[in-house]
């Protein structure tokens, strides 16, 4: 038996017996999470930016990094975004009344259609609440990251902040030149013809091609019309807009996809005047809330492993996770 075929069994056995143990694991924790005694608990602790009038506040949420669904960061890649938490927090901004406003900090290249929508949706809940909602985009805010900021009340851009990149895109590899090389051939049973539409293991027709390009042509009608809403342009300015590339600030503010350039202090200052609380109290929400906490964020660090796991096997099975996305590839 060959070196190469011993590893890979070897790496195979690890994978599944990994496996095996994080479900194990995150069994057990997610048993003692969903006990009646921590499920009325707040994850979530509130952290005092600035003190003020606590009957007018602002709540400061920040999200940094690719917008993708679950709980990011993980035993691999250390701390990221966390989408799970992070609804959770526009939730709680929601729903206390003494919170009069939002203010969003972005830095993110984008990410998934899904929960780019999943966040759209809940700021658009916060605004029907009456509540205001600035954004301040950090050194980048592309593609879901303008798709979540478009319906702000204002929008600021620090002047060396990038934005725009207002489009779909998918990608898949085709390893199938590679795998002839090899010798490698795939056997696919499957029930029609377009079954294995984004399979690696063979060159994709023009057919599929089309097909895929309608998926994502509803995807990105439904990125404009939230521009051309959000930012009350027409939709032929939008989409002559929408052509993929990123923008400056100054770009940005030129063509109206941003309101003024200016770092977060300077959003915070217009966004208490616009409110009329030039006292109002800031705060962040913090999960460092004690053994509840703890228990939640390991809960979310099991199942970020187990996912990285899936992605692992993915790899030795040759499986095609392709989908729809907002976000800038540079």
């Amino acid at each position: 038996m060959s070196k190469k075929r011993i590893i890979a069994i070897v790496l195979a056995v690890v994978i599944v017996l990994g496996g095996i143990i994080m479900s194990s694991i995150s069994a057990v924790v997610s048993s003692i999470f969903n006990e009646s005694t921590t499920t009325d608990m707040d994850p979530f602790t509130e952290e005092v930016e600035k003190e003020g009038d606590s009957s007018k506040r602002i709540a400061h949420l920040t999200l940094n990094g690719e917008i993708a669904e679950g709980t990011g960061g993980g035993m691999f890649g250390g701390e990221g975004y966390n989408h799970t938490a992070f609804l959770k927090q526009l939730d709680k901004v929601k729903n206390d009344d003494s919170v009069k406003g939002m203010l969003l900090t972005v830095n993110t290249p984008g990410g998934g259609t899904y929960p780019s929508d999943e966040i759209y949706q809940k700021i658009k809940q916060i605004k029907k609440k009456g509540k205001k909602v600035y954004v301040h985009m950090g050194s980048m805010a592309a593609s879901g990251g303008y798709y979540i900021s478009a319906p702000a009340d204002k929008i600021y851009a620090g002047p060396q902040s990038m934005t725009g990149s207002i489009g779909v895109i998918m990608s898949s590899i085709d390893y199938s030149g590679l795998q002839k090389n090899l010798g490698i051939k795939q056997n696919v049973i499957k029930s029609g013809k377009h079954k294995d539409i984004l399979s690696s293991s063979r060159e994709m027709t023009g057919e599929e091609k089309e097909i895929l390009q309608s998926v994502l042509d509803d995807s990105f009608d439904r990125f404009v019309n939230i521009v051309k809403d959000g930012r009350h342009m027409s939709e032929s300015k939008v989409r002559k807009l929408a052509d993929g590339r990123i923008y400056s600030a100054q770009q940005a503010k030129s063509n109206g996809l941003i309101d003024e350039i200016g770092y977060e202090d300077r959003t915070l200052k217009a966004m208490k005047k616009d409110m009329n609380a030039k006292d109002a109290e800031v705060f962040e929400y913090s999960e460092d809330g004690g053994w509840f906490s703890s228990v939640y964020s390991a809960k979310s660090n099991i199942s970020q492993f187990t996912n990285e796991l899936k992605d692992v096997k993915s790899i030795f099975k040759n499986d095609s996770k392709a989908e729809p996305m907002y976000l800038y590839e540079g």
